[in-house]
């Protein structure tokens, strides 16, 4: 049976290091997703009230030509 491998412990900072930029930039990406999709929702919802909106008018016209 092998033994694992152990790195040496001079490895080991910058291996941490290495994971905590990981971590960083995994977070930063995460945020500049949330960016997006928060800009796609108000997108949709300005799409939505101008879909409401045009509803609304056209129900004005036909009650005012009644």
């Amino acid at each position: 049976m092998t033994k694992p491998l152990m790195p040496s412990p001079s490895v080991d900072p910058r291996l941490l290091s290495n994971l905590r930029r990981a971590r960083l930039e995994f977070e930063e990406l995460g945020l500049q997703l949330e960016k997006v999709i928060a800009r796609f929702d108000e997108e949709i919802r300005k799409q939505k009230l101008k879909r409401i909106q045009k509803s609304l008018s056209l129900l004005d016209e036909k009650r005012d030509r009644l």
